[in-house]
């Protein structure tokens, strides 16, 4: 009868731990996990190519003169003082003269 009683005892000890083991969040498949690789999967086969993105250059962006009179709403400002820039049209009207030439 003993040897039943320990048997019993073992048998119920590792049904506690592999239950513990099963309500573990830590060590049972992480869900976060698994939205996150296929939410991979899913960006890489819905979008192959590079994403191309159609915003507008900001004026202050633009680093040469070139590329400042491509368009119509920048000015190219010079000055001695400070570096030249390309300005929107409405900073190049409040710029101070003394400090900056802008193209028209």
């Amino acid at each position: 009868m003993p040897e039943s009683s320990s048997s019993f005892s073992s048998l119920f000890l590792l049904l506690t731990i592999f239950f513990l083991l099963l309500l573990s969040p830590s060590l049972s498949s992480p869900e976060s996990e698994v939205h996150v690789l296929d939410r991979e999967l899913l960006e890489i086969q819905k979008n192959p190519k590079p994403v191309k993105t159609n915003r507008k250059l900001k004026c202050c962006e633009m680093r040469t003169r070139s590329q400042c009179s491509a368009f119509p709403r920048c000015r190219w400002c010079r000055s001695e003082a400070l570096d030249d820039l390309c300005f929107s049209k409405a900073e190049a009207l409040r710029l101070p003269s003394q400090v900056f030439l802008c193209e028209l």
